[in-house]
Order: structure tokens, then sequence, then C-alpha cells
């Protein structure tokens, strides 16, 4: 997100800087939505300035709102339909296009990323989106890839795809009750080109979410809820039996698969052939038949059946004429997948390309064994056959598939909440070895050429070598690097530790080029093992805690896909009996040729088009209910995240240094209000009291006439607490000492100019205050009522005149007797009464110093005196100001003394 700038554009006089002001005020902190609606027709040229400073000219308000993810702001702009441009595709290469980027590459890219910031905004995606699920997968699928093409910016194109991804999941987080989850989960777009339209609509939302790697939607506690709840129909409380009759429960239904799978064949509709059909029932059945194809592949390899080893053609034994049936039932469950899925789906999972690989070495094998059968008849030494003799190479590959369908085993162990985290990590690893083995099989490459062109010319027969043997594989390792593929084996091996070190050695007395040798040889290990093998170990370690870093989620998403594949419909009955034709298949089948061959009348053809606009008709009443269905359940969700979101920020806002700006605001403000109202000629006696509820204002006037001088003013602040024992009041006494011209009082260097305003300042003197003494209760509520303890002894001032320097201080004190020296000062008292509080004692007679001033004092002059300068330049942090007068207050209190306080300005 966007750092919002730390003060506002300066509105001035111009009318563009002006709008800009409301522009900012109003998105970043969320207030003057009505005048921004009134400014929306007027947008300045000034805004389109490149060197505008807040903001780059392709910002527009709605976009800079969709930053902030400005909820209000956003659905003010998108009433009055104001939308953001849809970026181009990301490998577009039209004018456009081509043009922007050829002028400015820089600015073309941090357009289209201030677009898709904008548009990736979660409250952006809610207001303007019909479906904001699949809106926010698609765009955090096209993010994701836009992050592989603008590699400089793919950090922020990731965190913009997974802000997508967590808006998705945390709009399923709002689902209340199962009903509204299967609303969601099933519904399906007709006009998205994600799924089939001739397919089922179950659970069509989950099968986008999974193909748009939507692991934190497909993980959510809601969905997998559902998710088990459809898994183990049928089965209630399974997850609460103990584990011994789960695994017996499994054995029993493993064991009778043949059973189920033959009543299907025969009865569909029964009781067992639905039965068969659960999902749950579904992948034992699949399980135990797969495990009983592994048990052959063991008799096969054991050779129970004892034929001839040297026949060149031997006949297929028993056990494989009973593997035949599962092969080819392997082979047409991947055909089906491949054409109900889609080619382009098929490859994309490795589990189908491991089956692939698979059934391609078995269908090798069993075209070997068929031609080796044809064309040799006899027996023959098996030391004596050729190298690619039919037979062995059919021996070979089948070892191989053996072990491939040993290794597919693993996938099942994805439904396993222990071992499903471990083989992901495991696949994991296999990427970081294919591109570790990218890097070693360059230096493997390298090396082998260089070696293999050093002792090329020292190659030697195996007449030469002891026993008649040539090469790394004989006693006395020999010509290690005499050929490259030899080179190739040599090095390979040398990792583990199986090759010599005299292999460098020569026949002829070349120090120099065995020891170049030697040094090549060595050089190669240091790199291969203590370089790229400690990386290829970091790496996989690196690997595997990314995954247990998230092994929940990972788990979860690879679980969805292996119940999703049991929930369709189809592939009902595990090989070999999947390639028995039902008798559904077969009514099929011949009604189909029955159509070919023998077309109806035309009665016949009307009937059909009426029933399929029947069909037709009915499909799309259905469809427009459950999208109304839909919509009202995603408005809920919308209303729900946007509460949420709302509580959240309010939760998570706590005191910041905002509050206490704006408290500063409030309370300057206020004082010169207060200063505006106390410029009058004949000042009045003015009592401002404030509570939590209201704000009282006192007039009173002089008893002894108008022409006589005011004796005093009081400004006094009603502290609302539980006891309501106490109240502070600020008590000015005008002293002598003030030059007066024409009965008013003389500017004392603040300007000729007198301060008083239009009768209008006096209106808002009482909203103003009233306004600022809440936003101060709100932060005393924010902060506990505990106020920062002073670091001195706090002192407050209130003044109406002229003190001298402080060096003239030492002669002035308190006394009554010695009026002629109040001449030269005005000094102002601070009383601090208790309510109900009899007897204002005052220190008369007694003379002391004036304290010193302290540098967080709390001015409040009155216009009518001559006060210094440094008045207006004195330090708005009244709020600390405030928090040491009220502890100062409560110490003295208790004791039940005063304070008189007398500072100089």
């Amino acid at each position: 997100m966007p750092q919002a700038p730390s003060e506002p554009p300066s509105p001035g006089n111009d009318p563009a800087a002006r709008w800009a002001a409301y522009l900012w005020e109003s998105i970043m902190w969320g207030g003057r939505g009505p005048v921004l609606l009134q400014r929306l027709d007027y947008v300045p040229t000034l805004m389109m300035d490149t060197q505008f400073s807040e903001f780059t000219p392709d910002i527009t308000p709605i976009m800079l709102a969709a930053h902030t993810n400005n909820y209000e702001i956003i659905k003010l702009l998108v009433q009055r339909r104001v939308t953001i441009p849809r970026p181009h595709q990301i490998r577009c290469n039209c004018v456009e296009c081509v043009s922007s980027s050829e002028v400015d590459s820089l600015r073309h890219s941090r357009s289209r990323l201030n677009i898709y910031k904008a548009l990736a905004s979660p409250s952006l995606i809610a207001l303007s989106s019909e479906d904001p699920i699949l809106t926010a997968f698609r765009l955090g699928w096209e993010l994701k890839e836009l992050s592989k093409v603008e590699n400089e910016f793919k950090a922020e194109y990731e965190e913009l795809s997974q802000q997508c991804k967590r808006f998705a999941k945390d709009l399923l987080d709002q689902a209340r009750s199962s009903r509204e989850l299967e609303i969601i989960l099933n519904h399906r777009d007709d006009q998205s080109e994600e799924l089939d339209p001739q397919k089922c609509h179950d659970l069509a939302k989950l099968k986008v979410a999974i193909k748009y790697h939507q692991k934190e939607f497909v993980a959510q506690p809601n969905c997998q809820q559902l998710l088990a709840t459809l898994w183990y129909d049928g089965f209630p409380g399974w997850r609460r039996k103990h584990w011994v009759v789960k695994l017996l429960t499994c054995i029993t239904i493993g064991l009778l698969f043949p059973v189920l799978s033959v009543a299907y064949l025969i009865a569909p509709k029964s009781r067992l052939g639905l039965f068969i059909k659960k999902p749950f029932i579904k992948f034992i059945c699949h399980t135990g038949s797969y495990l009983t194809f592994l048990f052959m592949l063991l008799l096969a390899s054991q050779h129970i059946v004892r034929t001839d080893l040297h026949m060149q053609g031997p006949p297929p034994t028993i056990v494989e004429w009973m593997i035949l049936p599962w092969v080819l039932g392997f082979i047409w469950g991947e055909i089906k997948e491949m054409w109900d899925g889609g080619f382009n789906e098929y490859v994309h999972d490795w589990w189908n390309l491991m089956d692939f690989a698979m059934n391609s070495l078995y269908l090798a094998t069993i075209s070997l064994k068929i031609v080796a059968y044809v064309k040799y008849n006899g027996s023959r030494p098996r030391e004596e056959w050729e190298m690619w003799h039919p037979t062995l190479i059919a021996e070979a590959l089948f070892a191989i598939s053996n072990i491939l369908s040993s290794l597919r085993l693993i996938s099942l162990f994805t439904a396993n909440s222990h071992l499903g985290p471990l083989q992901i990590s495991l696949g994991r690893m296999l990427l970081d070895i294919l591109k570790f083995l990218f890097i070693y099989c360059l230096v493997l490459l390298a090396f082998a050429n260089g070696l293999n062109q050093l002792y090329f010319y020292y190659e030697t027969s195996a007449s030469e070598e002891p026993n008649n043997c040539k090469g790394i594989r004989c006693e006395k390792q020999n010509n290690a690097f005499s050929t490259l593929f030899e080179t190739l084996q040599s090095l390979f091996w040398s990792v583990f530790g199986l090759l010599n070190l005299y292999v460098t050695n020569v026949k002829a007395r070349h120090e120099f080029t065995e020891f170049v040798g030697a040094t090549m040889f060595g050089t190669y290990n240091v790199i291969s093992l203590v370089v790229l093998l400690n990386m290829l170990i970091a790496m996989m370690n690196n690997s595997y805690q990314l995954i247990a870093d998230h092994a929940d989620i990972e788990w979860k998403f690879a679980r969805t896909k292996l119940w999703m594949s049991y929930f369709d419909e189809g592939a009902t009955l595990p090989p070999p009996f999947n390639i028995v034709p039902s008798p559904k298949s077969v009514w099929y089948l011949c009604k189909w040729i029955h159509n070919r061959l023998c077309p109806g009348s035309d009665s016949t053809s009307e009937q059909k088009r009426h029933e399929n606009l029947k069909t037709f008709t009915e499909r799309h009443a259905d469809n427009l209910i459950q999208n109304q269905h839909y919509q009202e359940v995603i408005r809920n969700l919308v209303k729900r995240y946007v509460a949420a979101m709302i509580r959240t920020s309010k939760t998570n806002e706590g005191l910041t240094e905002e509050n206490f700006k704006e408290l500063k605001q409030d309370i300057s403000s206020f004082r010169y209000e207060v200063l505006d109202l106390l410029g009058n000629r004949k000042p009045q006696r003015r009592s401002y009291s404030t509570s939590s509820t209201e704000v009282s204002q006192k007039d009173d006037t002089n008893e002894d006439g108008a022409g006589e001088k005011p004796k005093a003013k009081s400004v006094s602040f009603n502290v609302a607490n539980k006891k309501k024992d106490f109240n502070v009041s600020a008590l000015i006494k005008t002293m002598s000492g003030i030059d007066m011209v024409d009965e008013k009082p003389k500017s004392n260097g603040i300007g000729k100019r007198s301060f008083v305003r239009n009768g209008n300042r006096v209106q808002r003197l009482s909203s103003s205050k009233k306004e600022s003494f809440k936003r101060l209760g709100l932060l005393f509520s924010k902060m506990n009522g505990h106020v920062p303890e002073p670091n001195s002894e706090p002192m407050y001032t209130i003044s109406d005149g002229v003190i001298q320097p402080h060096y003239m201080w030492q002669d002035i004190k308190y006394s009554q007797i010695d009026k002629e020296r109040e001449e030269n000062c005005s000094k102002s008292e601070i009383n601090l009464n208790e309510v109900d509080y009899s007897g204002n004692t005052r220190l008369m007679g007694q003379s002391k110093e004036c304290p010193v001033v302290c540098t967080s004092s709390l001015h409040c002059a009155s216009s009518i005196c001559s006060s210094n300068s440094k008045l207006l330049d004195s330090s708005e942090d009244v709020f600390d100001s405030w928090g040491e007068a009220c502890d100062l207050f409560m110490n003295k209190w208790k004791d039940g003394q005063e304070d008189h306080v007398t500072t100089r300005l």
C-alpha cells in the first residue's frame, strides 16, 4: 500500500490547489465525502502536470482511494459510475502498448503497476464485481503471470496476487451456514470459460479455485468442512471411531472390491451399485485394486512359475497373463481422463506423466515379448545372445516399469495427515534436484571434455591390461578417460568415491601430464562434492522448510485435488473391471448405432427438438434461480466482510500521532477563540465550564456600574469524574502597569490592529470548545486515564500583562502594602479550589520571589493586555500541560493548599 503524505497540499488561493487539498484529505483520512462529490466535475489542469508533487499524472481519485482501500470514498465514486481502465494483456503487442513502452518504459510499467494496485483493492472488487470471488481468482492468476514477465516489479505483483487470494479466502470466512457454503461452492457462471458447460455443477467454484491454484481458499476451514462431509458420505461419525475400527473397515471393503464391482456391472442402481459410487468407497476400491496389482508384480519378479531360462522367445506365464488386464485397465483409464479433462489439463499433472511413462513401458514390454515369441523359437545359451536381443530389452523395460509402479503408490499418501506433507516435500525436492542436475551436467561435461582431451593419446587395448579387462569396472581400473563416454562415467562414479587416483597415471614418464590430469581431477571433486553437493543439500533443506511452514495449506490443497478426482461422475469401477462393458454402456452403444443407421422420421425429430427446448428452458430457469440465490449470499458476505474490516481497523488503530496533532489543533483554535472574545472594550466576567455532556457560558457584569474597571475575569474548567469533587478554575486578575490608550489596551509588539473579530466568532466559540473537549475526552479514554508523569515541577501561566525581565524580579514581592512595585509588573494567579471549599486564603503580607517560568507553561492571555509577542509562539503541547496540571492539582488539593504562580512572558 502506498504511504500517505505527511501533510496535505496547501490550499492557498489557487482553485486547483484547493481541489487537491480536498481530494487529499477526503481519500487519505476519510472525510469530506459530500465535498468530494461536489468537486468531481472540476478537475484542474494543474492535476495533470507531470511535476505535481503528490501523485503521478496517471493517478485518478478512484485509483488513489483503491490504493488506500478507502471503502467509503470508493463507494461514493462507484455510485457515480467512476471506473478504472482495464490494462491490456500481459504480452500485448498492440500499437498503443508498444509505443508507450518505447517512449517511456518506466512510466509504462509504473502506470500498469498503479492500475493493478487499484484493481486488487478488496473494497473495489467487493463494490464493482458481481462475482467478487471469481474476479479475485482471475486477477490473482493474472498478477502471478505478470510477475514472471515484469521481473523488475516481481515482488510487488506477487504481493498483489497474494492480496487477492487473501480477499477470496476472507470472503469465504464470512459464510455462516452450510447452505451459504454450498451455494458459493456449487455456483457456476455460464459465461465463464473455466469449465465445460455440459459438466455437472457440483463444486464448480471449487474446481475453478483449484485450477487457479487458490490454496488459501481451498484450505479454508469452511470449505474443508463441506468437503469432508461429502467425502465420508455414508459413514457418519467416521472420524470419531478408533483407528483399529477404521483399519478393519478399510481392509474389508478393499478385499470385497471384486464383489462390489460385479454388483455395479449387473445392477448399477442397486444398493451395492450405489454404495460403490460413494467417493470414500470408490477410493478404497481403487486402492485395493492397485495393491493387488503390486502384489502380482512381486510374484512375477520372484519367478514362481519356472520356465526355460535359455528360451529366446518364452511364452507368457500365468502371472503375466493376470497382470495384462490391469495394464489394459490403466491404459483405458488414462485415455478416458485425457478425453474428459483435455490434453492441456492432463499434462499439467505430474502423476499423469508418471502414469503415461509407466503404461508406455508396459506396452513396450508386451510388444517386445510378442516380437521375441514370434521371431525366436529355439533355445540358446543366454551368454551367446546379442546385446539388443528383444527379450533382454523387454526384461530391462519391465524392471523399470516395476520401479515406477511401486513409486506410484506414494500418491495415495496425500490422504493421510502425517504422510501427506512429507510426500509434498519430496515432490518439491525433486524440482530442486532437477535444477541442480542442470548445473552439475554442465560442470561434468566441461571436465569430461578436458580430461578426455588430455588422456586420449594414452588409450590402451584390452590385451595390454591384466586379465584382458579394459575400463573402470576391472579389478585394476584403467583407461578411465580414453573416450568421452567413459570419462563421463568415471567422473560420475568418482562423486561416490568409486574411482581411484592412479587412473591419472600414464605408462610413459610424463610427469607434467600426470600432474595436470590429477589437478583437473581434484578440482572437479572439489567443485562437485564441496560446492555443488552442499548447495543441493541447502536447496532441499530450504524447500522442506518452506513446505513445513505452510504444511497445513499445502497438504489440504493436495488432498482436495485427490478427493475431487473421486467426486466426479465416471471412473467408478477400478481396473481391471473398468474394461468390462457394462449393460448401460452396451445400451448406449446400441442406441447410438441405431440412430446412425436408422434415422427417425420428421415427427420424431420435431419431438426431440421440443424435448431439447424444454430441457434447455428448465436448465436456464434453474440457472437463474441459482444465480439469484448466489447474488443474495454474495451481498451478505460482502456486508459482513466490510463490517469486519472496519471493526478490525478500529481495533488496530490505537493512539497515533495524528490524534495528538488533531487535539493540538483543536485546543490551539479554542485558545484563539478565547483571545478574540476577550478583545472587547469592556471585558465581562465569563465562566466556561465543560463536562462530558454540556458546555456552559456565563456573562456577569460589574455590580458597581459600567464605568468602573472590571476586577477579575474567571475561566472555569469543570473536570468530569465519577466523584465530581473538584474543579479547576483559573482566576485572572487585572493588575496595574498596563498602558491604556483611549480606554483600550495598547498592543505589545503584536500589531497595531485590534484582535476584535466579527460577531460570528463568538457564536463559534461554544461549538469549537465543545468539539475540542470531546476530542480531549476521547484521547483520555484511549489513554485509559493514565496521564504521563511530569519530569519536573510544572508551572502554569495565565498572563494579562508585561512582566519585567528575570533580573528585575529580585525586588518584586507579594505584599498588599507595597502598591508601588506592582506598577512594574502584572501577575496572574492560579487558584486550585476544591468544590464547596470555603475560605479562599491568600498569602497576604508574605514576601517571596517570583518563580522562574517553566518550559511547559500554559499561556492563556487576553487581548486587552499588552502581551509579549512570545505569547503566540508558546508551546502548543497543551495536552502535556493539562496532564501536569491535573497531577499538580491532585497533589496540592489533598493538603488543602493553594498555589500562586507568576511567570514571565
